[in-house]
């Protein structure tokens, strides 16, 4: 690892426009790659320069093992076997390892209580080992073990080979294999990769018919399925294997061997950079996805891993497989190329309305998000022309919802400052794209969801997040009570409320509408047994039940005449031809009515209607018609 020369990485003008327009080819992928392992390589070496310290002895059993033959041990395991390090090295879980250790070296970071400095440092020592094993060099290693359970990276665990939740185990490798043995116990390892699971022995999950298949890959390596890495959770290690059985895991494999089957005939170019970038999926405990809901995640700190709850079908599951493969390019871009500057501080930087969010999220989380879904979008636009019936009514709608959302943020982040030029670029090519997309003929059911999907959600992330200053309030609450035209609604102010979102529900509903016909009945006849006025509401809006649609919103309204949740579905439940500009107004500055009825009733005693204080900002009771001023929030 020290001997070969370093690389330099450059990112060209031409490789960052493929890039953010998701055409990035072999070369750029391996650029992206090269740069990661760079960054592992410098952490590491990093690390090698606190292996001396004292307080590195601090508890340990017998004595700190040296980190310099560990680094020497890899040395050698490259020079003689480099693709045994390689193994190694690729495993996310290393760079979440390395990074989080380095930051509580630098007192950045507190580590979890449970874990002694001793052991966390020692898992130099468990790479060394899993290399030597990997390359059959003799060699005999102590190592840390957690729950009795010794990590060899990028192969699995083994154990468990004691009781206590940390002590030390030793690996003697040797030319037929190596042995794993504890305080209570021992583990053979045979020769290879051992990818069998046994009692004692825990490796990674190959997903079949998933490999790479660049040139000069080898065959069968990776990806992997991975519930046994103690650091393969993003936000808690380190971790127990975990307890999914053999008829789980293997519902796991089907999915994800059809959606990568699913991108190879439909999108080459995902295909291949989710095959490049990603080495290992870590499924998370949530419940099999309904209505196009999935938990899932990737980390600027684990390059090359995803975690994902388990989705319902091939294309949704192909779908997160590319949102989280863009994250993954972004991460990487990123270490190699600034698309934003830094000089903002935390409480002055500009927050936006991410479409897909229900919270503020500042510029690189837009940005993230930004690039994302234009790849889930580009995915739901090519995968419509190879469906049909409900299948391609999903696709259509799915695509009609992204591109909507995605125009609207492209235009907020392009406006932002603190864009560098190469930041600029990226955006700008993301934004052609977008605009091609809004030709694209979308059918009469799917564009009607999307377009109300869409003003539902910016609707009510207003609501919660956005509000008017007291003083123009009250303002605008004595020009009532004058009888006076309403004056010109200025911008109003963000201040998040992150307790009041609750989970999206018109998603789901819209879905079951377009894909399952009787699972939406179902779900409708539910609804309306249960005489919630809003989920009565919600059906008979995707249904396209105008009639009924309004009857149940103005229940929820009367019921609940205070929820400014309730008059924004009273506003949407009108059809689209016969909304007032009071009706418009309240979908698009909802903050602004539930302000100024709020400060009219603590004036008068009584609360105004909101349609009738809706209708007159925008002028259709009293004072001329005018041009709605501040109607997108500096920063949204």
């Amino acid at each position: 690892m020290t001997e070969q020369s370093l690389d330099v990485h450059r990112v060209s003008q031409e490789s960052l426009r493929a890039i953010a327009a998701g055409n990035a080819n072999d070369d750029d992928l391996r650029l992206l790659c090269s740069g990661q392992r760079s960054q592992l390589l410098l952490v590491l070496r990093a690390l090698l320069g606190h292996g001396s310290e004292p307080g590195r002895r601090t508890r340990c059993p017998d004595g700190t093992p040296s980190v310099e033959d560990a680094w020497q041990l890899l040395c050698r395991a490259q020079r003689q076997v480099p693709e045994a390090v390689e193994t190694v090295l690729t495993d996310p879980a290393v760079m979440t390892w390395a990074l989080r250790l380095l930051r509580r070296l630098g007192g950045s970071a507190e580590a979890p209580p449970s874990v002694p400095l001793w052991a966390d440092f020692g898992q130099f020592q468990a790479l060394a080992a899993a290399a030597a094993w990997q390359a059959r060099i003799p060699a005999v290693l102590r190592v840390p073990a957690y729950r009795g359970l010794v990590w060899l990276p990028g192969v699995g665990t083994a154990g468990p080979v004691a009781r206590r939740r940390w002590s030390e185990a030793e690996v003697r490798v040797s030319l037929d294999g190596a042995v794993v043995r504890g305080e209570l116990a021992g583990v053979r390892l045979p020769r290879g990769r051992a990818t069998a699971a046994a009692t004692d022995w825990h490796p990674l999950r190959a997903l079949r018919d998933c490999a790479p298949r660049t040139p000069g890959s080898e065959a069968g390596v990776g990806p992997w399925l991975d519930t046994v890495t103690p650091y393969r959770d993003f936000t808690r290690s380190p971790k127990s294997p975990g307890r999914l059985g053999e008829r789980r895991l293997r519902l796991w494999e089907d999915r994800l061997s059809d959606a990568y089957a699913l991108l190879d005939r439909e999108s080459a170019v995902d295909a291949a950079a989710l095959r490049a970038l990603v080495r290992v999926l870590v499924p998370r405990p949530f419940q099999t996805a309904r209505g196009g809901l999935v938990a899932s995640a990737s980390s600027v700190d684990a390059f090359g891993a995803i975690t994902m709850s388990l989705p319902y079908d091939a294309p949704q599951t192909a779908a997160v497989l590319v949102h989280e493969t863009r994250h993954q390019q972004l991460n990487a871009l990123l270490s190699l190329v600034p698309l934003l500057e830094e000089k903002e501080e935390p409480r002055t930087r500009r927050l936006y309305y991410a479409p897909w969010r229900s919270d503020p999220r500042p510029a690189l989380g837009a940005l993230h998000g930004l690039f994302a879904f234009s790849g889930v979008a580009r995915f739901w636009r090519t995968h419509r022309g190879h469906v049909a019936g409900a299948e391609a009514q999903r696709a259509a709608f799915e695509f009609a919802v992204l591109r909507e959302q995605l125009r609207e943020a492209v235009t907020a982040l392009a406006s932002d400052t603190g864009l560098t030029a190469a930041g600029r670029s990226f955006v700008d090519e993301i934004a052609e794209l977008v605009l091609e997309w809004h030709v694209d003929h979308v059918p009469a059911v799917p564009g009607r969801l999307a377009r109300h999907y869409g003003l539902l959600r910016r609707a009510v992330w207003r609501a919660r997040h956005l509000e008017m200053e007291q003083a123009v309030a009250e303002r605008f609450a004595t020009a009532w009570a004058a009888r006076q035209p309403a004056p010109s609604v200025p911008p109003s102010i963000l201040r998040p409320r992150l307790d009041l979102v609750r989970l999206d529900t018109f998603g789901p509903v819209a879905r079951y509408r377009l894909s399952s016909p009787d699972r939406f009945a179902r779900g409708r006849r539910q609804a309306e047994d249960s005489g919630d006025p809003a989920r009565r509401a919600e059906y008979a809006v995707v249904a396209g039940d105008t009639d009924e649609a309004a009857l149940h919103s103005a229940e929820w309204t009367a019921r609940n005449p205070d929820d400014v949740e309730a008059w924004i579905g009273a506003a949407l439940s009108l059809a689209e031809t016969a909304r007032t500009p009071g009706a418009t107004l309240l979908l698009d500055r909802p903050e602004v009515v539930a302000g100024v009825r709020r400060t009219v009733a603590t004036a008068a005693g009584s609360a105004p209607d909101p349609f009738r204080v809706a209708a007159w900002l925008a002028g259709a009771v009293t004072g001329p018609a005018w041009t709605m001023r501040g109607a997108r929030i500096e920063g949204y």
